[in-house]
């Protein structure tokens, strides 16, 4: 089973280049797509120093619909989604990928850690979902989720519920050591907090939607998918 990392990048010119050394030098790791969410900054131009497949949409289109780009794009069966401005180590890569390769879940699902007492409230209690931008998984569990809930931030709720009502097996690994850039650092404080406030409403909307509604049992997927428009550079 080989492995491709779908890194979704919107204006990430900082700490892109550190996440594309870590992965195109980690030997479980086959294949490295960056999708450029219609970013403005020199996101793009980072990605092509690296030896790596480069996909610039035109235009922003959120997050879930740049991951779906980079799996349509992608080789391999096995998939590593990482965030373009995590703080990662190649320890954090294998302790990610290796238990999908073995075998032993369909997805595995990196939690940041935050101390003893909520690691345990949020994982072993489910006091609040698991909500992740760094996961590895099989192509398997991407195809389970509707097409409706493959765009913006509804993915990473989606994929958990999917994933578990088709039978798939799940695993938390804590992260340790993880570092990000938080919004309001990326973006200043105003806008970075609008976009947070934006993201926790739709996620909030989408877990109703998914968990209590289930309208999705009633909605038949979409019968036109969305075509991209973007620049390929291989």
């Amino acid at each position: 089973m080989a492995t491709s990392a779908v890194i979704a990048a919107l204006n990430e010119e900082r700490t892109l280049g550190h996440v594309l050394s870590v992965l195109t030098r980690h030997p479980l790791i086959d294949e490295v797509i960056v999708v450029s969410d219609g970013s403005t900054d020199r996101t793009v131009e980072i990605a092509r120093s690296y030896d790596v497949k480069v996909i610039a949409l035109r235009e922003n289109r959120g997050k879930g619909f740049a991951m779906r780009v980079g799996v349509e794009n992608a080789s391999n069966d096995v998939l590593f989604f990482v965030d373009g401005d995590m703080i990662l180590s190649p320890d954090h890569v294998t302790a990610l990928v290796t238990p999908v390769l073995r075998k032993e879940c369909e997805m595995n699902i990196g939690v940041r850690h935050r101390g003893p007492l909520l690691d345990f409230l949020h994982l072993k209690m489910q006091f609040g979902p698991v909500l992740s931008g760094i996961r590895v998984m099989t192509r398997d569990v991407w195809d389970v989720v509707p097409l409706q809930y493959q765009e913006r931030f509804k993915i990473e709720a989606a994929l958990n519920c999917f994933c578990s009502r088709a039978g798939l097996r799940q695993l938390h690994t804590v992260i340790h050591n993880l570092g990000h850039l938080t919004k309001e650092t990326k973006r200043g404080v105003a806008p970075g907090l609008k976009a947070r406030w934006e993201m926790t409403s739709e996620v909030f909307l989408l877990l109703l939607d998914l968990y209590v509604f289930e309208t999705w049992r009633l909605t038949p997927p979409p019968t036109e998918v969305p075509v991209p428009e973007y620049d390929l550079f291989e």
